[in-house]
């Protein structure tokens, strides 16, 4: 949701009325979302492992600049035109939760590993395998996303 500035500092970010306001660094625009509140789920034990186990694999920084790069011309995609993604970590899961929907027998996320990742030639070993795969859009100048995970 959009928020307008009525009767709001022109900087004002922060909580007020049960809302989140925030400011978009890419839009510069103003963005006020309700507060979030924790509900205990039965998948919430299965989904933080999957999670711990993701960002336990420690990308390198070359494969996050990548991922930084790529995120810039994902957005700029006509597809993706109102729901961009603003954050590499974002893109990092989109990509892995693609690649086990495409090899269900051969990955799964809550014990997956480098080792894994490299003995199984699976295709988040770098950004280039994983477009080529089909688990993320094609985007122009996409093979220059070389660096290993």
């Amino acid at each position: 949701m959009k928020a307008t500035r009525a009767n709001l500092l022109g900087e004002f970010t922060g909580k007020l009325d049960g809302l989140i306001y925030y400011r978009s660094r890419q839009t510069g625009k103003l963005y006020a979302r309700k507060q979030w509140e924790f509900r205990n789920h039965p998948q919430h034990p299965r989904f933080r492992n999957v999670q711990q186990a993701i960002f336990a694999l420690k990308p390198s920084q070359e494969y996050i600049q990548n991922l930084k790069d790529y995120l810039w011309l994902y957005n700029k995609l006509p597809e993706n035109d109102m729901r961009g993604v603003h954050a590499w970590t974002n893109l990092f899961n989109k990509m892995m939760y693609a690649m086990q929907k495409a090899m269900p027998e051969t990955v799964d996320l809550s014990t997956i590993t480098r080792r894994q990742i490299v003995e199984q030639n699976l295709p988040c070993r770098s950004l280039k395998t994983a477009i080529e795969a089909g688990l993320l859009p094609l985007v122009k100048g996409y093979d220059r996303f070389r660096a290993e995970l």
